[in-house]
């Protein structure tokens, strides 16, 4: 009988860990989206010649990295850089300084008039968004998400 509860316990366990090292891997995936979406935003304001990374721009850049494949170097670096900063240790004194953007009248999304690859693919996604099916149940929660805080802030994609 002893046997069998420990087969049992050691089942649990295994389990546990490979619930463990998905979740990890599920983060990670985010995080490296996240990071890499980030990136995107940061070209949209510095091609909008704006000192200041807006909400509008976040919003593009997420929709930009939900709808544009990364390629195989950007995935590999986006990866990396999740690693390192889910596995850093964390450090008390940093500290991020957000401004609040008032809740005001719907508005549609602002872009700017670049014609570099990353602006014109942006501004094409942001037309197609409405339209567009993820292609893994991850790309759905991604979707809805903008969706919902879209909503929420009163921002229209695209009419």
């Amino acid at each position: 009988m002893n046997n069998l509860n420990e087969e049992t316990i050691n089942e649990e366990t295994i389990n546990e860990e490979t619930i463990n090292e998905e979740q990890e891997k599920i983060l990670l995936a985010v995080l490296a989206n996240n990071i890499s979406s980030m990136k995107i935003s940061k070209v949209l304001r510095e091609h909008s010649q704006n000192d200041i990374l807006t909400t509008d721009m976040i919003v593009s850049g997420l929709i930009y990295r939900l709808m544009t494949p990364m390629s195989d170097d950007e995935l590999k670096q986006s990866i990396d850089e999740a690693e390192s900063v889910l596995y850093a240790e964390s450090s008390e004194d940093e500290e991020i300084e957000t401004v609040d953007e008032p809740i005001r009248e719907k508005r549609t999304i602002k872009y700017n008039s670049c014609n570099c690859d990353i602006c014109m693919q942006c501004r094409i996604c942001l037309l197609n968004f409405n339209d567009f099916l993820p292609k893994d149940p991850l790309g759905d929660i991604v979707k809805n998400s903008i969706c919902e805080t879209c909503e929420k802030y009163n921002l229209i994609i695209h009419q």
